[in-house]
């Protein structure tokens, strides 16, 4: 007989996710999801920060090495390397701004080579020249400059200026040409009202005590240089870089451009100051008193202190302050987490100012000489 062994295989059916854990489940992805982007956008935000701090200290480094190179002395705002176009009668000779002058300290010598080149006889037209990106020139944060052709992000410290003192807002048309005193913003053309006539020494030097990167004006040379800084307020506390996302082209001389200033009230709407209705170009200033005479002249660029550092607006000046309308703002800004802006000083290191900080404060970190006319010394650092 025959036994037959009988193997039953039992039919298994696949079971499917019930609605109910489906939701789940993509319930489950939907938090892991809301947890974990904001940790990525963070960490990409701070890494295009990053970024933006290493441009501007690489910048601020290379400024460094130009001057150890050239006796202590920064570049000029504007004028250490010029060229010539020869296709006008007269030739013009057109000035560079600090930028240019820094590309052979920056990895970028044979393109300075080039935009010295007279415009007739160059192997790139100039043209083609001033639209190259370079990289350490933009922030990855500025959408106005970051992969745009020719353009950047950081700006040099350009000191105080009278309203009426350059260009866009401030009224004073800056053609390319190179500058001659009275046109534009230079020290030679800072009106304090004080007991000096605008133009002398003693106005010279209080105007360079304002500021970093100055533009010679004819004979006239800047005195600031990293020791000049060193022995009046300070390297570690005074700004030598910053951002603003309204700076313009990286091979135009102009402060729009490629500087930021503090412009200081004059109308009589705000402080401290004020000039007559009727004042010109030559007439606008700042400071205590009039041209006829003031009872302390060399406290001149103590006016913030005078009125008081919460009284002081530094108006469109402020950082981060809105654009005017049609014009480029010779502030800095940025389009960081909450507007503040990274900074380099002449001491070689970089930091971030605050877009709330005081303002008085803020006015101060501008001056390389403020406290040999008045201005208290800053005693912290941390903005």
């Amino acid at each position: 007989m025959k036994i037959q062994n009988t193997v039953r295989v039992a039919n298994s059916r696949r079971r499917g996710f019930t609605l109910i854990e489906l939701l789940v489940v993509i319930s489950i992805i939907a938090t892991l999801a809301a947890l974990i982007l904001p940790g990525i956008q963070g960490a990409r935000s701070s890494a295009r920060n990053l970024q933006c701090v290493n441009n501007i200290r690489n910048i601020g480094t290379a400024a460094m090495n130009f001057a150890s190179q050239n006796g202590g002395r920064l570049p000029r705002l504007s004028g250490d390397t010029t060229y010539t176009d020869t296709t006008v009668t007269p030739n013009v000779t057109y000035q560079y701004g600090w930028p240019v002058a820094l590309l052979s300290v920056l990895d970028n010598a044979a393109l300075q080579r080039l935009l010295l080149e007279d415009f007739n006889t160059g192997t790139q037209t100039h043209g083609t020249l001033f639209a190259t990106q370079i990289a350490v020139f933009s922030c990855p944060d500025d959408d106005t400059a970051f992969q745009i052709d020719g353009q950047i992000s950081y700006v040099a410290n350009a000191g105080y200026a009278a309203e009426g003192n350059g260009n866009g807002q401030w009224g004073i048309s800056e053609n390319h040409a190179i500058l001659a005193a009275g046109t534009g913003h230079d020290f030679n053309n800072i009106n304090w009202r004080d007991n000096y006539t605008i133009g002398s020494d003693e106005s010279k030097r209080i105007s360079q005590s304002t500021g970093v990167f100055w533009r010679d004006t004819g004979s006239d040379r800047s005195i600031v240089t990293l020791d000049y800084v060193s022995n009046n307020d300070g390297q570690t506390q005074t700004l030598m870089l910053s951002e603003n996302t309204d700076a313009g082209e990286w091979s135009r001389p102009f402060v729009q451009d490629i500087g930021f200033a503090l412009q200081v009230p004059v109308d009589g709407s705000g402080l401290p100051g004020a000039v007559p209705g009727s004042a010109t170009q030559n007439d606008r200033g700042f400071g205590r008193g009039d041209d006829a005479g003031s009872s302390n002249p060399e406290r001149a660029l103590a006016m913030i202190e005078d009125y008081g550092l919460a009284s002081f607006s530094a108006g469109d000046s402020k950082i981060s302050a809105d654009r005017p309308s049609g014009s480029q703002a010779w502030r800095p800004s940025s389009n960081h987490v909450g507007g503040n802006v990274n900074v380099f000083y002449c001491d070689g290191h970089a930091g971030s100012l605050n877009a709330s900080m005081d303002q008085g404060v803020y006015a101060r970190l501008m001056t390389p000489a403020g406290t040999k006319y008045g201005q208290n010394v800053l005693r912290d650092t941390n903005f």
